[in-house]
């Protein structure tokens, strides 16, 4: 007799802050699993804290960071805080970098040619545009899905 073990995988659902009405059920458009935590985490990046209601502690720091020079310095206070708001606001996932990944070289996509494969959260400052490239590699909580969320940041105009 031969016992099959399975793990039950979680479903992560959230709503679409754009408030569009999806074109086939006319109700609020839903994000599922990976496509509802990339959101997440894009947005607490971007939330300033106090800026959610009924939840003053998400959010970070950031945006103020992006009206500073755009040098190595200010990319490295951007990767601390983006780090620490994402462990703090975040325990759906598990900021982890490639080299920590057993079997990393066998991913697809061409995550190998990253130049960044040992740090969860790489910052790269881009001052002749004025802007700071984000790459964020995180491991779902509970699953062996690696993701990854690539986010330019600039300052407001």
């Amino acid at each position: 007799m031969t016992i099959q073990l399975s793990r039950k995988e979680k479903t992560y659902i959230d709503i679409s802050l754009a408030f569009e009405p999806s074109p086939i059920t006319a109700d609020l458009t839903l994000l599922k699993n990976e496509r509802a935590i990339n959101n997440a985490i894009k947005n607490i990046i971007l939330f300033m804290p106090l800026e959610v209601t009924f939840n003053r502690n998400i959010g970070s720091q950031v945006t103020s960071y992006l009206f500073d020079v755009v040098d190595y310095g200010s990319a490295g206070l951007l990767k601390l805080e983006i780090e620490r708001a994402i462990n703090y606001n975040e325990p759906r996932v598990a900021l982890t970098s490639l080299s920590q990944i057993r079997g990393y070289h066998n991913l697809q996509n061409g995550l190998i040619n990253r130049n960044h494969q040992d740090e969860a959260v790489y910052v790269e400052p881009q001052p002749e545009r004025n802007q700071f490239y984000v790459s964020i590699t995180y491991e779902i909580v509970g699953t062996d899905k690696i993701q990854f969320v690539e986010q330019i940041l600039t300052p407001t105009r």
